[in-house]
């Protein structure tokens, strides 16, 4: 009975060891609050003003050559004279072609979806990964912290479950508005579009999935950059830095991109700054003709290359969040 009661004894006094602790992620959560309920419903807007003022409009049409010959024909025009009067205003018959096959769409998705959509949630990564850990150490507050049981293990865990868990939270609202909006757009120019509702749906899901893994990414090099050093000025430079880095590339690729080239607003070499954004990996083509296959729309190619470009935002994530957090375990702090 003795030695039960040891035993017994002994169990109780073992602290139960948890992944991580939920004081801190209470008082992250807490004093981030504010911060996320203002950019996340910031976001949630701009989907939402999108949709329902630029969605419920047909801006973008596709020239259709067929109706082009038919009016030429009935005027009894001369291509030749026509044909010479765009070319001398710089639009050849290969550009044409080229006008005629694009989808603004596309383009339009590419705006939304890499640049005013993530504007806000880039700044809230920026803010919170510097303010989890870096500025904690520069202010000294890491020093309380690190001084109740909680190790540096289990902060650098707790911070960045509460990193993911906040955006993920982020975009769930983000998506809600974009889909809810979305439907309203696409039940008002339902009889004129011809994308079928299940195929707009999936879309949507697709593409704040896709804004959500690239924003994964960059939190993991920003995450990373705050473990790594010690004051908060140099975490914020190189972390966001990358941030913005990724973000200008991509809006300067845009003016490379093959729509913008081919009706003369754009440079083909200005492509080259697509190879530097993380965002150029978020393919919005890829996972419309995705949505459009699985719907059963049409001339829509099944592929399956977008999903390749995420698992590489998902391990650039990891794999610098990882390397942050063992430095941080390892590295001599100013307590």
């Amino acid at each position: 009975m003795e030695q039960n009661n040891k035993v017994e004894k002994e169990e109780v006094k073992k602290p139960k060891k948890s992944f991580f602790s939920k004081p801190l992620f209470k008082q992250s959560l807490k004093s981030n609050l504010g911060l996320w309920l203002t950019l996340s419903l910031g976001s949630a807007l701009i989907f939402i003003i999108i949709n329902l003022v630029v969605g419920t409009k047909q801006i973008f049409t596709n020239i259709d050559m067929n109706k082009v010959a038919v009016y030429v024909k009935d005027e009894k025009m001369s291509w030749f004279e026509i044909l010479g009067l765009l070319d001398q205003m710089g639009f050849n018959l290969n550009r044409i072609q080229t006008m005629s096959q694009i989808d603004m769409n596309s383009v339009m998705n590419d705006l939304v979806y890499k640049i005013a959509g993530v504007l806000l949630p880039m700044i809230y990564v920026m803010l919170t990964c510097n303010k989890l850990i870096a500025a904690q150490v520069s202010d000294g507050s890491m020093a309380y912290i690190l001084s109740t049981p909680t190790n540096r293990r289990k902060v650098v865990r707790t911070q960045y479950a509460f990193m993911v868990a906040s955006l993920f939270a982020m975009y769930l609202v983000i998506a809600l508005g974009a889909f809810i909006s979305g439907a309203i757009a696409w039940s008002v120019t339902k009889s004129t579009n011809p994308l079928p509702f299940g195929a707009m749906a999936l879309r949507t899901v697709l593409y704040c999935f896709g804004s959500f893994v690239a924003m994964f990414a960059l939190t993991g090099i920003a995450f990373g950059a705050s473990c790594w050093f010690n004051k908060s000025s140099k975490s914020v430079a190189i972390g966001g830095g990358a941030c913005i880095l990724a973000f200008l590339c991509c809006i300067l690729g845009l003016f490379g991109n093959k729509v913008f080239v081919s009706v003369g607003v754009g440079v083909e070499a200005m492509n080259v700054f697509n190879y530097l954004s993380l965002y150029t990996l978020i393919d919005t083509e890829g996972m419309s003709n995705f949505a459009k296959a699985i719907n059963g729309v049409a001339n829509a190619t099944m592929s399956l290359d977008w999903l390749w470009e995420l698992g590489i935002l998902a391990g650039i994530g990891i794999v610098f969040a990882l390397a942050g957090g063992i430095r941080f375990t390892k590295k001599d702090l100013p307590l």
